[in-house]
């Protein structure tokens, strides 16, 4: 026994349980600047070099490296269009940067130093990194709607439309939309703290069972269970957005469906496609 406890056997073993934020390594003025931060760059930065060295010399005949991007793009592309329609596409930008940064970012907590060395701690595990990747992608499916319905995409948090059925029929739709607002708003947060918890969830129980186990090693299945998922909430966060992104442009009210009824047109004047009125009378 003292061969293998030189110290003494303590058990249950005193755990150190990681910070549930960055520490800050700097700071100027107001504004500080912590190891989640530090750890951020060093996650943008390899990705952006993987991507660079996978298609820096492109062949047709893809091998090696280029080979595993493309599929990883492709297979991403393949997963939005599948959610979204051909018109997601033009998200798979986001989604899939939104995927890789979290999927990188949840593997370095159960990566040896990460959350040991104090200059070195996993992104998502700070929830102040999660929020602002929560806010980025709130405004931007919010303009999206802004965009394609104009002031009318305010209906759905606003909508007076039901006075003209009566005043209860009013009140009852002007309840629906201050719901749908606050259910909007809410969505940064359960965005944040789904991530955040399970990440930070998932530190903590390996430091338990690294403990509790007497030797580190036997947690090694466990490690492998963070690493699928975070897998999973990189999916779960990136699909949830893309979600957003759909329903932010779904028709809502009169004023949509004759929006989709001139849009509709248009794209069968583009394609020289008949009103489906001329194809039953032909």
């Amino acid at each position: 026994m003292d061969l293998l406890f030189p110290h003494g056997l303590k058990y249950p073993p005193d755990f150190h349980i990681p910070p549930l934020t960055g520490t800050e390594i700097l700071r100027v003025g107001p504004l500080s600047y912590t190891n989640s931060h530090f750890t951020m760059l060093l996650v943008g930065a390899f990705l952006v070099a993987l991507a660079w060295l996978g298609t820096r010399q492109k062949r047709d005949v893809p091998g090696g490296l280029q080979n595993a991007v493309e599929m990883l793009v492709q297979g991403l592309e393949d997963f939005v269009v599948s959610i979204g329609g051909p018109r997601a596409r033009k998200y798979l930008p986001l989604f899939g940067t939104l995927f890789l940064f979290i999927v990188v970012s949840n593997w370095l907590s159960v990566t040896p130093f990460f959350g040991q060395v104090e200059l070195l701690r996993a992104p998502t595990s700070d929830y102040h990194v999660n929020f602002g990747m929560a806010v980025i992608a709130w405004l931007a499916y919010q303009s999206e709607g802004f965009k394609k319905f104009g002031v009318g995409y305010m209906s759905r948090w606003f909508n007076f439309s039901g006075f003209k059925e009566g005043a209860f029929v009013g009140a009852i739709f002007v309840l629906v939309g201050l719901i749908e607002l606050f259910s909007e708003l809410f969505r940064m947060l359960t965005l944040t703290l789904r991530l955040w918890g399970n990440v930070l969830g998932g530190e903590i129980m390996l430091v338990v069972m690294s403990g509790l186990l007497f030797l580190p090693g036997l947690a090694i299945p466990f490690v492998g269970f963070e690493v699928f998922i975070g897998v999973i909430q990189g999916l779960v966060f990136g699909l949830l957005v893309l979600m957003y992104f759909v329903l932010a442009l779904e028709g809502h009210g009169d004023h949509d469906e004759e929006g989709a009824h001139t849009e509709g047109t248009a794209e069968r004047a583009a394609s020289h496609e008949p009103h489906p009125a001329l194809q039953r009378a032909s």
